[in-house]
């Protein structure tokens, strides 16, 4: 009976059994290779340079595969490639001393690899290396000396017997000329489907103006001349706050009442704390090293390392770095902390006051500075993941901004340009080093960006021999919707900032303001923000920080970014230049409303659409001439879609945030308007 009943449930089994190793040997079979074949569609978006030379280096790491389609040497199609990897300016930079210039390819599936070619071109004889496995765990399996004589130029085959997804190439120096890489082998799965270009996701809500709208500052002045702004970004450095000299990491105080006020040693007063009672946020830029390393001659840009010799590249350097930020967290965050885990010189302790809970962890830590100063993605990442927490916590319970409070954030450090290469290294890094795959920056992913036109070859990777334009001559807006679309590709849920944006005003500084025809330099920058704004508004980005609150020259200095302030400060007496005006006029009428659709950007009158967002059916226009020439258009028609009870025109003026109002007579649907330069608004009411 048992056995009956067994044979007959095996029967029964047996189609089902039959159809599964059916499934599974096709499956096997499909992602099989007869022999060893070309490895195929290797593409940019999955090649890595650890160093981030792909924008200031002048050259791409996808260069050492971008002729693939054109050779196939082990089946006798040859030729030569031209294209080389390497960086081309200030090419010493990304080779950090012993580790060389990496470039990391994904191969997006595993594969069975047997042989590599690489076209060999170099004057100079010299080693690179190539190795199979993962970021933290590479193995050797190729070691390449190049020729130093043209009769030696050519394809060089090597074994490479390996199953990896991943592989890495290591120059040890710029001198190395190989122009293409070539892998033959089998892939061990089905490729997935490439990725799409335009992202299709869910997006962040819009901000309204007011929300959108900030400014940097570097000192604290009073509340009244940051109306027009909703946040603050406050430049400050390491040395201010880890100033201890005398007892070494973990014994260190820091110091933490810069912009503080002491009341009778039972309190303690912070600007951040000024700035939430108007409901106004604020975070750290810190930027820099501490005071002991001053005194070694180390400075901003120098790397802050626990101590002398630690790797830049490894997290558990940062120790000290890292509790710097945690003291800031748990002094300025919302998580109450025991005050006896603080350790602070100039204040009484006090932790959870929930003032601030962004912090950037650096400025411009991508450009190329004096001496050649400049902090990789793999530096930067390591200093990161110390600072969000403590490199999950390796370093400690007193490290990181996260693990002291968790509704603290970082935002990246600033770019000194659209670098999106950099955020993509730095997003498969997180990836790859962190069990977890967190995203340090959840704070906002931040650019910094100057219209302006070069003039000549500068050898910082900001153009320092500039001239300033318009937005528009600068596609300002078209520029910054591919930057945007790229951050949501990687990171759909995180802010996109542009984190510095203006003009000076003196017009022999290199990014001094173009003056428009009729107005004043002074005007000028003002007019010009507004149409910047406007611009990155309508650009998908979430947040613009407006460079800079206050001038602390006169406007005759000719040095760069010291006279882009809105106000001066002279002997305690503020003065408010026209920009701050303007901008605050901005404010007070578009303040709650959002970006909605572009009228016009082309032709002689540009025109935008903003809509209320507590008032759906109350609509304002952003209307000018978009030069810089004096341009007018009289009796411009502006069809409205729909019937309106009344439309309000307001232009800027100097000394007032009111604008001057002007109502406006709608006819069929039309409004006549006279358009300048100069942007107005229009307010729609029905």
């Amino acid at each position: 009976m048992c056995r009956s009943s067994t044979s007959y449930l095996f029967l029964l089994l047996l189609p089902t059994l039959l159809f599964s190793c059916t499934s599974f040997l096709n499956k096997e079979r499909k992602n099989s290779c007869s022999g060893s074949q070309k490895v195929t569609g290797i593409t940019g978006e999955y090649v890595y340079d650890l160093s981030g030379y792909a924008a200031g280096g002048v050259s791409s790491p996808f260069r050492l595969f971008d002729e693939n389609d054109n050779f196939d040497p082990k089946n006798g199609i040859v030729g030569t490639p031209t294209t080389s990897p390497q960086p081309t300016k200030q090419a010493d930079i990304y080779y950090p001393l012993k580790k060389g210039n990496r470039i990391v390819v994904d191969l997006r599936v595993p594969y069975k690899l047997s042989e590599v070619y690489v076209y060999d071109q170099s004057y100079i004889a010299d080693t690179v290396w190539l190795y199979t496995g993962n970021m933290n765990d590479w193995k050797l399996q190729a070691t390449i000396v190049t020729v130093d004589d043209p009769m030696g130029w050519g394809w060089k085959k090597f074994p490479l017997q390996d199953s990896t997804q991943f592989l890495m190439i290591r120059f040890n120096s710029p001198a190395a000329a190989i122009n293409e890489m070539i892998l033959y082998g089998c892939p061990a799965a089905t490729m997935p489907p490439a990725a799409t270009s335009a992202y299709t996701g869910e997006r962040l809500p819009k901000k309204t103006i007011a929300e959108f709208l900030g400014v940097n500052m570097y000192n604290s002045l009073p509340l009244e001349w940051l109306q027009p702004f909703n946040s603050v970004r406050m430049y400050t450095i390491a040395n201010t706050f880890d100033m201890d000299t005398v007892n070494e990491y973990p014994n260190n105080n820091i110091s933490i009442s810069r912009y503080g006020y002491l009341y009778q040693q039972t309190s303690f007063r912070h600007f951040s704390d000024d700035l939430a009672s108007v409901g106004k946020q604020m975070w750290y830029s810190v930027r820099g090293v501490p005071v002991w390393m001053n005194k070694k001659g180390m400075w901003d840009n120098d790397r802050p390392v626990t101590k002398f010799g630690m790797d830049p590249e490894d997290p558990l350097s940062y120790g000290r770095h890292a509790n710097m930020m945690w003291t800031l967290a748990a002094v300025f965050g919302k998580t109450v902390v025991d005050t006896n885990e603080l350790q602070v010189n100039d204040m009484i302790k006090v932790t959870g006051k929930g003032t601030m809970t962004k912090y950037e962890n650096g400025n411009e830590e991508d450009a190329t500075w004096v001496g050649n100063k400049y902090s990789s993605p793999m530096e930067y990442f390591a200093q990161s993941s110390a600072d969000y927490d403590g490199h999950m916590g390796k370093l400690g319970k007193r490290t990181g901004v996260y693990t002291a409070d968790t509704n603290s954030s970082l935002i990246m450090s600033g770019l000194v340009e659209f670098d999106t290469n950099r955020v993509r290294v730095l997003d498969f890094l997180c990836k790859q080093l962190r069990p977890d795959k967190k995203f340090l920056w959840q704070g906002g992913i931040q650019y910094h960006h100057y219209s302006n036109k070069p003039k000549g070859i500068s050898l910082l990777r900001r153009n320092k021999g500039t001239v300033g334009i318009t937005p528009e001559e600068d596609s300002l807006r078209a520029k910054l919707v591919k930057v945007r679309e790229q951050a949501y590709r990687l990171q759909p849920t995180v802010e996109c900032i542009l984190g510095e944006y203006g003009y000076d005003k003196n017009q022999f500084s290199q990014q001094a303001t173009p003056v428009l025809p009729g107005h004043t330099a002074a005007e000028s920058q003002g007019i010009l923000l507004l149409r910047g704004i406007n611009a990155v508004a309508f650009s998908g980005f979430d947040r613009l920080m407006i460079y800079w609150m206050k001038d602390d020259v006169d406007e005759n200095n000719p040095n760069t970014y010291l006279t882009s302030g809105l106000v001066r400060e002279q002997n305690g007496k503020f003065t408010a230049y026209p920009a701050w005006y303007y901008i605050s006029t901005m404010v007070n009428y578009l303040g709650n409303y959002i970006s909605d659709s572009i009228i016009s950007e082309k032709g002689n009158v540009w025109c935008y659409r903003y809509v209320n967002r507590s008032f759906p059916d109350s609509i304002a226009y952003f209307i000018y001439c978009p030069t810089r020439t004096g341009q007018k258009v009289n009796g411009y028609e502006l069809n409205l879609p729909g019937k309106f009870a009344s439309a309000t025109e307001i232009s800027i003026a100097d000394k007032t945030t009111g604008g001057i109002p002007t109502g406006l007579q709608i006819v069929n649907g039309k409004l006549k308007i006279d358009v300048s330069e100069v942007p107005k608004i229009i307010l729609l009411k029905k």
